[in-house]
């Protein structure tokens, strides 16, 4: 089946021009208010910008740049056709303008830009560092506290972005207590750090309750020595055991990053696990299964009634069960990111943090892709669940775990830290600058909306006009999960039509398994206007117009 290109007027006729009693239309009056961007003496407008390709988007020189990297940098996820992008042209909004016409960003870094790069507020923050001389400061914030000298207005430390996390997440999530945060550089390390907070809640709780005597039958039960060799060391009072034998459970087709902490939780591509170690105590279950997939695995009986029972620990843990007592907690993205931009199902998800909170395990959402872009500042809010610890990134700028404040009493000294971790003072400023725009601003050109409340406004939009492109395009287009401005579009040859995208001006990017039908990503800024929706929507059109008219490849 082949289709047709339509102009735009007859992909979005119809469409409601009010959504939940916004006028897009009004909108689009009040960009008439926003400036232009300039750089080298060329200019780019977000509130008049269109796609346009006029030249080829790859060239000679492109393929240089691509030499050179592989030359000099090692393998990483680039393929040989990733796009080139050329540092020196103006940008706004998800517009970019190169030496080819001006082409629009789909996947925005892999979600890492979040506000539109010339927001006024931004750049006033990044002034004030230069005015101050601390633009390329950096400092030790795990060995040093810092504090804005007196006097000096505009400068945010860690503790300030640390609160204004903190009161974020309260508000989001009613009744759940004071909140703390572990800050680093990104979302693996943000992950890294839920993880170790939940292992480190689970071995302080286990002591607590049971004393290092039971802890110690249990290593002696599945053969895990002490190290002796650090006995003389008096950081800890305890002994040093080879192994803490507290399990996690996570889900399969996800995506927490690489290191190998939050490796052992990433299963969305044989690449990323291939050649590395795994420790035991790790346990999957199918993302938007049942909640019994995982509690049906926990043994519910006392701790000291397993060690007693014939076998002990090790014949519980060789039937591929969990002993309750060692369920240290589960860890999802409630959005799943990298396998495919899959909404968790509320009952799914709700059902099973409460299996496992109800069996002494907490649970760690890793929101660090979908924050701030679905209709609520954490998604976990449209799915009814408040995490124990929350990994963000991206366009938090900085990597930050939020941890209830009950759970960081766990922590000693020393438990984990880093080097960079607060102490970047131009990312803490720009990371404070972004949440406090996210939270407190009200836009005059989005008619005063939040931008959660933008989100979910245009999300209905994208959602409409997405629906639209697959009734027009069927052969192409056979679904897509959608929640505010960030989509997972289901497609066929999909490596046309991110190529196709590319050569017409929009930068795409797959996600989750290639197959006959496989998904791409759509991501937009949490400041997006109505206009570049449309937009957008209309250059798709246009892809899949020349996709689905030309012959798929053999």
């Amino acid at each position: 089946m082949t289709t047709t290109a339509r102009p735009r007027e007859s992909l979005l006729h119809g469409l409601p021009s009010v959504v939940d009693g916004y006028d897009l239309a009004a909108e689009g009056a009040r960009c008439a208010s926003l400036p232009d961007v300039v750089v080298r003496g060329r200019s780019l407008n977000r509130g008049t910008a269109v796609v346009r390709i006029d030249g080829p988007m790859d060239t000679p020189r492109h393929e240089e740049a691509r030499k050179r990297h592989r030359e000099f940098i090692v393998a990483t996820t680039l393929s040989d056709d990733s796009p080139v992008l050329e540092m020196g042209w103006p940008l706004s909004g998800p517009f970019v303008r190169c030496a080819a016409g001006v082409y629009m960003d789909l996947y925005l870094a892999v979600a890492q830009k979040i506000l539109d790069p010339a927001h006024p507020r931004i750049r006033a923050e990044m002034a004030r560092l230069l005015e101050l001389d601390l633009l390329t400061a950096r400092e030790i914030n795990t060995d040093d506290f810092l504090v804005a000298a007196e006097g000096v207005e505009g400068i945010h430390a860690p503790q300030d972005l640390a609160a204004l996390a903190a009161g974020a997440a309260a508000s989001s999530f009613p009744g759940s207590g004071a909140w703390k945060s572990f800050l680093s550089n990104s979302g693996a390390e943000a992950v890294e750090a839920g993880l170790k907070a939940a292992w480190q809640v689970k071995y302080k709780r286990f002591l607590e309750a049971h004393g290092w005597a039971t802890l110690e039958a249990v290593a002696k039960d599945l053969g895990i020595p002490r190290i002796a060799e650090m006995d003389g060391d008096a950081s800890r009072p305890e002994p040093l055991l080879a192994d803490y034998p507290f399990f996690m459970a996570g889900c399969w087709k996800a995506f927490h990053g690489r290191t190998l902490g939050a490796l052992h939780f990433t299963t969305s591509k044989k690449v990323q696990r291939a050649g590395f170690p795994q420790v035991r105590w790790i346990h999957r279950v199918p993302f938007n299964g049942s909640p019994r997939d995982l509690l049906d695995r926990i043994d519910p009986r006392p701790i000291g009634e397993i060690l007693a029972a014939p076998g002990g620990v090790r014949a519980v843990v060789e039937a591929g069960r969990i002993p309750r007592d060692l369920l240290a907690g589960f860890i999802a993205e409630p959005f799943q990111g990298e396998g495919g931009y899959i909404p968790a199902d509320p009952a799914w998800l709700r059902g099973t943090v409460e299996g496992v909170r109800a069996n002494g395990g907490i649970f760690v959402a890793d929101e660090v892709q979908c924050f701030g872009r679905t209709g609520t500042l954490f998604f976990s809010e449209q799915l009814g669940v408040v995490p124990d610890a929350i990994a963000l990134a991206k366009g938090m700028v900085v990597g930050m775990t939020l941890i209830r404040a009950e759970h960081a009493r766990h922590f000693h000294g020393g438990w984990h830290s880093n080097t960079w971790g607060g102490g970047k003072i131009f990312d803490t400023q720009w990371a404070h600058a972004v949440l406090d725009t996210l939270l407190n601003h009200r836009d005059p050109v989005l008619g005063g909306l939040t931008y959660a409340r933008n989100c979910a406004v245009k999300g209905r939009r994208l959602a409409a006009g997405l629906e639209r492109l697959r009734e027009r395009h069927p052969a192409l287009v056979t679904g897509f999960d959608q929640r505010g401005l960030m989509a997972g579009v289901s497609v066929r040859r999909r490596a046309e039509i991110i190529a196709t995208g590319w050569k017409r001006g929009l930068k795409l990017l797959g996600c989750g398994p290639s197959g006959e039908v496989s998904r791409l990503r759509i991501l937009f800024l949490a400041d997006t206007l109505a206009r570049e929706v449309d937009e957008a929507l209309r250059v798709l059109d246009e892809v899949l117009a020349e996709v689905g008219a030309a012959k798929p490849p053999k």
